[in-house]
């Protein structure tokens, strides 16, 4: 697979620097230089991790062409970088493109013709599957679930089981039984390992171009808006609501029945205990969440408590000898 500097300019809508006729044949990291790779810088403070800038050809903002001999200028090189990921991509889904023999489908679901289901698959009954999905191995889908067009499912992923409810007794625990179904949109692509329970009564919703990634778990009822991203190892409890474009660092977690609404980033490590309804970026840990820059200025005021605390120890004791 190769590209001339020239024809990747066309296909990303970028403008060439140097020789446009130059061969790529890979992409590469910023250390990694050959004379036929592409790199790319979106960072301008990470100019001195671009090592032999003069070998193969770099993806960069303007005000750092002067740093490469030859490369593409673009407006978000990250964006840029995306772009030419699916020109380069060699298929990695060896069950691509079919069903394969050991997957199971229920004789009530219905599979567009040209999904693919991975080895070991399990289809439940009253299953939808819209058309270009992609299901991947040891996949399990239970009854009831709706999954749009073009959704990309990583391996082992459990889509539709049973949310944990459960009524305490005086003889032990009583199970709620799950009655709703989960529901999940077009081009919504879900990592390896995640699991989505269905709803207790109403379905569990995954919007349009939601995006999670590995080992992500959602929990009965919630619902997730359009284009939201979830980094590893977050975690929604029951009937927790995400707006739109919201993103989401990795191993958060939500405590249920709340909402954070649209275009909130949240950052990594933290609890979020209490609705949000304000867009913006929240930190925090496990005493909850706060505006970035709340949050940073108490950071600060943390790191000096111990030095607060001596001098406050010294005080009280000036005090008593007066």
């Amino acid at each position: 697979m190769h590209y001339s500097l020239a024809e990747l300019a066309r296909l990303t809508e970028t403008q060439v620097v140097g020789d446009g006729d130059i061969v790529i044949t890979e992409l590469a990291s910023l250390s990694h230089a050959t004379a036929s790779s592409l790199r790319f810088l979106s960072d301008s403070a990470r100019r001195e991790e671009l090592v032999n800038p003069l070998i193969g050809a770099v993806v960069v903002h303007e005000q750092d062409a002067d740093a490469i001999s030859n490369g593409l200028i673009s407006d978000d090189p990250y964006l840029t970088y995306a772009k030419l990921s699916r020109l380069f991509h060699e298929d990695s889904y060896p069950f691509g493109s079919s069903i394969h023999p050991s997957a199971y489908i229920d004789v009530s679901a219905v599979v567009a013709a040209d999904v693919s289901v991975g080895p070991n698959a399990v289809i439940g009954p009253c299953v939808s599957i819209g058309a270009g999905s992609v299901i991947g191995p040891n996949v399990s889908i239970y009854s009831k679930v709706r999954i749009g067009l073009d959704a990309l499912i990583g391996a082992n992923v459990v889509i539709g089981f049973d949310g944990f409810g459960f009524a305490r007794s005086s003889s032990g625990w009583v199970k709620i039984y799950q009655l709703g179904g989960v529901k999940i949109g077009n081009n919504v692509e879900i990592g390896a390992g995640c699991t989505i329970d269905r709803g207790a009564l109403d379905d569990t919703v995954i919007s349009d171009g939601v995006k999670l990634d590995d080992q992500v778990h959602i929990a009965h009822g919630c619902f997730i808006g359009e284009r939201t991203a979830l980094a590893g190892c977050v975690a929604l409890a029951g009937s927790t609501r995400l707006g739109a474009d919201v993103t989401v660092g990795g191993m958060t977690g939500f405590t249920g029945h709340l909402s954070v609404c649209d275009k909130v980033h949240i950052g990594a490590n933290a609890l979020v205990t209490k609705s949000i309804n304000i867009a913006g970026t929240y930190l925090g840990g496990a005493g909850g969440v706060l505006k970035a820059r709340e949050w940073r200025r108490n950071a600060v005021h943390f790191r000096q408590l111990d030095a607060l605390a001596k001098r406050i120890r010294a005080l009280e004791q000036r005090l008593k000898v007066k």
